[in-house]
């Protein structure tokens, strides 16, 4: 009889653990799944409810944090086999819902701001040029799996500006992404702004991403861009730049 209750109070014990788990558990499993490159810092709650400020670390050691990230984790969900997440940034009216099993994630009403300085940490042409303004990711139905993405995302990037120009604003721009399992169309345009790109591209697993473009200054504003525009790569008519993206 004594072995059942001490069983029973192993189990019990470890139950309580497991519910009152602190949320900077969840920091340590990031840290150590990324190497230190995010973080959840000032980590509250438990790691089924709780919140942090998410943080990316760039190549050169430096964290950009995002912004407050609440998370609630939908315990029925797990006797199904699945992993069901409501998130909610502090800044956005609605949660994203996050659906994870052995094969696939699905994301549904999937929002994410970024700082458009996280860009130079994919290329080494694009490190130089000291990109900023907001990356502003949506999507509403999404599924990741083994095969590729599913589905289609829209980044803004808002109020782009970089550090080779004498402006503080070059525009609006956004590019659109369209899955089909292993292949994703993207498609970058202008919204409005001094500088004009437009481009076009693939990425599948096989090949990875493969994506040019054209860049051009709008009317009287070619002095201003001539750095940048010469940096992003060759001049193939008057005014025009071709680029490529060589993901790093």
């Amino acid at each position: 009889m004594s072995k059942r209750i001490l069983l029973l109070f192993a189990f019990s014990y470890m139950l309580t653990m497991l519910v009152t788990a602190p949320a900077s558990l969840l920091d340590l499993a990031l840290k150590s799944a990324t190497g230190g490159k995010f973080v959840l810092a000032n980590a509250s709650g438990t790691i089924w409810d709780g919140a942090a400020i998410p943080a990316l670390r760039t190549r050169d050691g430096q964290l950009i944090s995002l912004s407050l990230l609440h998370w609630k984790m939908v315990i029925p969900a797990l006797l199904s086999g699945k992993v069901k997440v409501l998130l909610q940034w502090e800044d956005q009216p609605a949660a994203m819902e996050v659906i994870a099993s052995v094969k696939q994630i699905e994301l549904h009403n999937a929002k994410l701001a970024l700082p458009a300085l996280l860009l130079g940490e994919t290329s080494s042409m694009l490190k130089p040029i000291q990109l900023h303004g907001q990356l502003q990711i949506a999507g509403e139905n999404l599924l990741f799996s083994t095969r590729g993405m599913e589905g289609s995302a829209i980044i803004d990037w808002q109020n782009a500006g970089s550090a080779l120009t004498g402006s503080n604003t070059l525009g609006f721009y956004r590019l659109k992404l369209d899955g089909a399992s292993e292949h994703i169309h993207i498609v970058l345009s202008t919204t409005s702004g001094m500088l004009l790109l437009e481009g076009e591209g693939d990425w599948s697993i096989v090949k990875g991403l493969k994506f040019s473009g054209k860049a051009q200054a709008s009317n009287g504003n070619y002095d201003n861009l001539s750095e940048l525009l010469h940096h992003l790569g060759p001049e193939i008519s008057k005014g025009v730049h071709a680029f490529n993206f060589v993901p790093q």
